[in-house]
């Protein structure tokens, strides 16, 4: 499923570019290579041998003409890592997927647009809990989780680099499409279910600039609370990406990523490896990345 998956997200642009007078589109992507290693012999201060590697590929295909603005996004990424004497582990698995339509509310102001939008992310590959360095038991997979957003709003864009969109109709679908981790009630699904519906409200805020010479930062935050079920409570979704060109062909990558989800727990776990199900929590959840690497830029860019 995921090479059919794949196959037709990559023949989108195409097939819209063969169709379409090109003159109102912007296509451009990225392609990137990270790879470090850590050598150690005899060395008294301790430590392990490592090797980690990620890949990651970028694409847009925006169209905009007159009152129209559609944005289109593809980002994928994958990363590993391995110790001496451990199995790898995941240090990056991302796929995401965004279509953003906009048409200005009047004619002659280019800055207020009302908007709809769709937002899908899963992942490529099985999670594993740290401990678990036989990975028999997955706490992830590909569609589990899976998470479409579909939202309608108004669109404000200040200028080219910055946009912040209000969506107070926003759908939130949540798929668990495994049968261990839906038995579980993975991801805020109730037991057995492999998929949960929300409504509610979003907002989403956009940055993209070059802010010093050769120096990109890219920031999107995502906020979701439900009308029902949440009292209040908000799921926060805030990615950062600087990046360092050196050269053309080299660049140096600083990614942070920062998750609330109040409908993803956490627990202490006994002798046996087992959850203590009266420690369930949820919590702050952060991810960093730095990586020096081969990158590659192709066609037009954003801000």
């Amino acid at each position: 499923m995921k090479k059919y998956l794949l196959a037709i997200l990559l023949s989108i642009p195409a097939t819209i570019y063969a169709q379409s007078d090109t003159t109102y589109w912007n296509k451009g992507g990225s392609f990137g290579l990270n790879f470090t290693q850590s050598s150690l012999t005899n060395w008294s201060a301790g430590g392990s041998n490592t090797v980690a590697g990620a890949v990651y590929f970028n694409y847009i295909f925006d169209y905009q003409k007159e009152s129209v603005l559609w944005q289109n996004t593809i980002d994928m990424g994958i990363g590993w890592i391995k110790e001496a004497r451990s199995s790898s582990q995941k240090a990056d698995d991302r796929l995401v997927l965004t279509s953003s339509y906009g048409r200005k509310i009047t004619s002659t102001n280019d800055k207020w647009y009302y908007n709809a939008t769709i937002d899908f992310r899963t992942q490529f590959a099985n999670g594993y809990n740290e401990d678990d360095v036989e990975h028999n038991s997955p706490i992830s997979k590909f569609l589990a989780p899976g998470y479409l957003m579909a939202s309608m709003g108004i669109d404000w864009r200040p200028n080219e680099y910055f946009n912040v969109t209000l969506s107070p109709v926003t759908g939130k679908f949540t798929f668990v499409n495994d049968d261990a981790l839906s038995a579980a009630g993975a991801f805020g699904v109730d037991p057995g279910k492999k998929s949960r519906a929300e409504f509610g409200a979003s907002l989403k805020a956009t940055f993209n600039k070059e802010i010093f010479t050769n120096g990109h930062f890219t920031s999107n935050l995502l906020l979701f609370t439900d009308y029902i079920e949440s009292n209040g409570k908000v799921d926060v979704n805030w990615e950062n990406i600087l990046t360092l060109k050196v050269n053309s062909w080299l660049s140096a990558n600083i990614y942070n990523q920062i998750i609330y989800d109040y409908d993803i727990k956490f627990y202490d776990v006994d002798a046996n490896g087992d959850n203590i199900l009266s420690t369930e929590t949820d919590k702050w959840q952060f991810k960093n990345i730095i990586g020096l690497g081969l990158s590659f830029q192709f066609g037009g860019t954003r801000g």
